[in-house]
């Protein structure tokens, strides 16, 4: 990464942990860093843009590629794994989805700051579920559709679970969400022992 990237970087960290996220301005961060607001923009053209790379760092560090990789288990374990990382870990949990719910009706009144974390969050959680994806994709373990598509279907449906978690006097828990993500997980990946069995259905 380029020096003065490194510094913009730092500068914008440490102002976020100062003032929080409606101090991240292209001005605030060009003031701490020492720079002119054109050459920062040099590096961040647009305000999205410095949101994206600030925050989307801190929401990828609270996300691991777990055992994506690993060969040895299911690709639908795998999946699910990961994409489990979106839900609370556990019930005592479920309360701080609070902060995700007023992301997105922020959103329904804009006040800058809120809309572009949601921004910066959801475009990090595409490209990281992508990411995993990819991987499975080179296995052969994708069912057919595209990468983007499956992409989308496994945020919505993110979205949706941790919506029924939250709503007044649900009776939708914790385990029902774990339960219905590896149903969806399940329609988009296929285990070895499914391709086999189709391969040798076909022969």
């Amino acid at each position: 990464m380029n020096r003065r990237r490194r510094e913009i970087l730092r500068a914008a960290d440490r102002l976020v942990a100062e003032q929080g996220i409606k101090a991240l301005t292209v001005r605030n961060v060009a003031a701490r860093t020492g720079i002119g607001a054109s050459t920062l923009r040099y590096y961040f053209p647009t305000q999205q843009d410095l949101y994206t790379e600030v925050l989307g760092r801190t929401f990828d560090a609270q996300l691991d590629d777990l055992n994506i990789a690993d060969r040895t288990l299911s690709p639908t374990q795998r999946l699910t794994e990961c994409m489990t990382q979106f839900l609370p870990a556990t019930d005592a949990d479920v309360p701080q989805l609070a902060g995700w719910l007023r992301m997105y009706t922020a959103t329904l009144e804009p006040d800058g700051a809120q809309t572009r974390l949601l921004s910066a969050f959801g475009q990090r959680a595409r490209t990281r579920v992508d990411a995993w994806l990819a991987t499975l994709d080179g296995e052969g373990a994708l069912r057919p559709g595209s990468r983007n598509h499956h992409t989308l279907v496994l945020l919505a449906m993110i979205d949706g679970l941790c919506l029924g978690l939250i709503t007044p006097d649900t009776p939708f828990t914790l385990e029902h969400a774990k339960a219905v993500l590896v149903d969806v997980v399940a329609g988009v990946v296929v285990d070895e022992s499914t391709r086999t069995r189709s391969a040798d259905d076909t022969s």
